[in-house]
């Protein structure tokens, strides 16, 4: 199969993957593969998302922080870029055994952008990226989210993959949608 023979829509997420590819470099470079990588994540705490973090090293600060009702998330922060990650999928009473885990970048609105055009181009990235949610809050935030899951397990390396995944995204999103360049 060639280029020409993918459909319009196969085409463009084929570019997108290659994209997100050629922007890989801006992210931490992640050590070769270790023992650690194939630990299991049963559940998602400040604790599992700590270890699944700490490859990165100095590239990432990583702060605890409470939603206003008092759930845990953690905020960690590539550069300029915070993400939120959040615990969702919690049994009651079991707050540490959460199999979900709601990842969450978002920016203030930006002030010489017009509202519809910033929706339509959230829109647009989502049709690039079907494995991600793009949009803007009610507030005028633009954001990019991915959800992960550990029903069963999932090994340490493959989430750190996602995250280094989303980052690239987050960046992509940054560079495409809310920041763009002047045309």
């Amino acid at each position: 199969m060639t280029l020409k023979t993918l459909r319009p829509s196969a085409l463009l997420r084929t570019a997108g993957a290659i994209a997100l590819l050629l922007l890989a470099p801006a992210v931490p470079v992640l050590a070769q593969e270790n023992a650690d990588d194939r630990t299991e994540v049963n559940a998602f705490t400040p604790a599992s998302v700590r270890e699944i973090l700490s490859p990165f090293g100095n590239s990432v600060t990583i702060a605890d922080r409470q939603t206003p009702e008092g759930r845990p998330y953690v905020e960690a922060s590539f550069g300029q870029l915070k993400v939120n990650m959040f615990f969702t999928a919690c049994p009651p009473s079991q707050p540490n055994q959460c199999q979900g885990l709601y990842l969450l970048a978002f920016w203030p609105k930006p002030a010489e952008r017009n509202a519809q055009n910033l929706a339509g181009a959230a829109a647009d990235f989502n049709r690039m990226y079907e494995f991600s949610k793009a949009g803007v809050s009610v507030a005028g935030e633009p954001f990019v989210a991915r959800y992960l899951i550990s029903d069963f397990g999932v090994k340490r390396g493959t989430l750190r993959r996602e995250v280094t995944n989303f980052v690239v995204l987050a960046q992509r999103f940054n560079q495409e949608v809310v920041n763009p360049p002047a045309q």
